[in-house]
């Protein structure tokens, strides 16, 4: 007798608990899915703005780059024709040139909102390097105009010295600027490239769960 009540409970719960682990791993995969397709739209909404973002900053230096390298040759022609002969032509000169103001919020709030750890290492690097190089433009523009600008370096005596200087400073600027404009390029091809890579696993994911196999 408990032979047969037990070749007829046991098959159901077998059964049914198959059912039970089917439905566990299901409802495990759905919420993987999800949780995967969040992390892509993260990661989207962060790649849209750096799109937009380094192409203004781009676009900024871009502008900027023909003055100030002009700025930068007249300047060393002067100096070495020797003809600026006074503190207040210097300083005339000198304030014509204003420093390249440049964006940084999407990393920023990449990194506050932890997006960038779920991005790909390569496209992290390049937009470290490219956001670290554009800081340092910042801080070499402000720091260095501000050092020009210092009275104890305006005296009569130091003015040759300062035109100097600020030829050497106005260098630095436009090889950055040059140099950034080319960071800012290659950063949009990296991005773009991510993203592609991202559309299409995400186009072969949905290719997977749909097939009848």
């Amino acid at each position: 007798m408990p032979s047969n009540a037990t070749s007829v409970w046991l098959p159901r719960v077998l059964f049914e608990s198959a059912l039970i682990t089917v439905s566990i791993l299901l409802a495990l995969g759905l919420d993987e899915w999800r949780e995967d397709r969040q992390d892509q739209e993260t990661v989207e909404i962060a790649l849209s703005n750096f799109i937009m973002e380094l192409r203004q900053n781009k676009a900024r230096v871009d502008d900027a780059a023909p003055f100030n390298r002009g700025l930068r040759d007249v300047l060393a022609q002067r100096y070495r024709d020797g003809d600026i002969t006074s503190t207040t032509e210097f300083i005339d000169i000198v304030e014509s040139y204003n420093p390249v103001v440049l964006q940084s919020t999407a990393w920023e709030t990449a990194l506050a909102t932890g997006s960038v750890t779920i991005m790909e290492y390569n496209l992290v690097s390049a937009l470290s390097l490219t956001y670290g190089l554009q800081s340092r433009y910042q801080q070499t523009t402000r720091n260095g105009l501000t050092d020009l600008m210092r009275p104890q370096n305006l005296s009569p005596e130091q003015l040759e010295l300062a035109v100097y200087n600020s030829v050497r400073y106005l260098d630095n600027v436009t090889a950055m600027e040059t140099e950034l404009s080319v960071v800012y390029g290659e950063a949009e091809t990296i991005i773009l490239d991510a993203w592609a890579r991202m559309n299409d696993a995400t186009m072969k994911e949905a290719i997977a769960w749909s097939s009848p196999d």
